[in-house]
């Protein structure tokens, strides 16, 4: 599994790291740009494992066009198919992102499944009117569950093993000529939806540990509007052998903390992503309702 996050991917890797082979991380802004040489490298090396399947999560601002035209061309070096990609919809902020509704649409306009998240806040009525919505973007896709799409995988994978793809060059090491070299598309050939996604910037700070656990509550809402998604790795007095995934959507915060099993070399730390950020203000919050030794990730 490849892990894409704009700061820090290394604590999802660590959250997800019980559930997949392999969990590696990308840490990077825009991976269809300045990530784009690192995630072929990935790419390449996971073809050369024993396993099946490739998953990769990118971060939520990603346009999955030019890696959806790059995977194609890497076929002849790595088969990648079926090759589908899920839309996971938040039915709390689905068509209410603003001026960024359009990059929410891009990434749901070549998804072959979609999945929505939230969806237990939603009446009948509004759960049917969800589904009418996103099919007016795209009717092709198909609404799939956790569980229905490992389903499917596992079908998928099954049928794929009567077939060899390849395979002379799945078991070479990713070619160093100059023929071999994909690139990104250039930047001022970026189309105007897949510009939002460079609006968006992130930041990185790290918590002294342990933290109260009745001050990140408060902390969460106090953050700056201009944070759009925030994920907090935390640890409590109470409770130092174990460790707490805290998160907040827009304004929204998660009414309870996710218990994680994570490596103590990882550092408790916020993410916070948006458009705007200023790290100082967050940084400013974090040391009142949290701790005054709160400090920005050293890069």
């Amino acid at each position: 599994m490849l892990l894409n996050d704009r700061e820090n991917a290394t604590i999802d890797r660590e959250t997800l790291k019980d559930y997949a082979a392999n969990v590696s991380a990308l840490t990077g802004s825009c991976v269809c740009c300045e990530g784009f040489d690192e995630l072929v490298d990935m790419v390449l090396k996971a073809s050369r494992s024993k396993h099946d399947l490739l998953l990769i999560e990118l971060n939520g601002t990603a346009d999955p066009i030019p890696l959806l035209e790059s995977f194609t061309l890497l076929e002849s070096k790595f088969c990648l198919r079926p090759r589908w990609q899920v839309c996971v919809i938040d039915a709390r902020h689905f068509g209410k992102r603003g001026s960024f509704e359009d990059l929410e649409k891009l990434q749901l306009e070549t998804a072959s499944h979609y999945t929505i998240s939230w969806s237990s806040e939603l009446t009948g009525d509004e759960e049917r009117e969800l589904e009418k919505r996103i099919l007016a973007i795209n009717p092709q896709a198909t609404r799939t569950t956790p569980s229905s799409l490992a389903d499917a995988l596992s079908r998928a994978i099954y049928k794929n093993r009567r077939y060899t793809f390849v395979k002379k060059d799945l078991n070479q090491s990713p070619p160093s000529s100059p023929n071999f070299k994909l690139s990104p598309p250039p930047s001022q050939n970026l189309n105007e939806r897949h510009k939002i996604a460079h609006e968006f910037t992130g930041c990185n700070i790290v918590f002294p540990k342990p933290v109260e656990a009745s001050n990140v509550p408060v902390w969460l809402e106090k953050l700056p509007v201009s944070v759009m998604r925030a994920k907090a790795l935390v640890e409590h007095p109470s409770d130092e052998d174990s460790r707490y995934l805290y998160e907040r959507v827009g304004e929204i915060v998660s009414p309870s903390p996710i218990p994680v099993r994570v490596s103590k070399k990882v550092s408790c730390s916020g993410i916070f992503i948006g458009a705007d950020l200023d790290p100082r203000e967050i940084l400013r919050v974090s040391q009142e309702y949290l701790h005054p030794d709160c400090h920005f990730a050293e890069l």
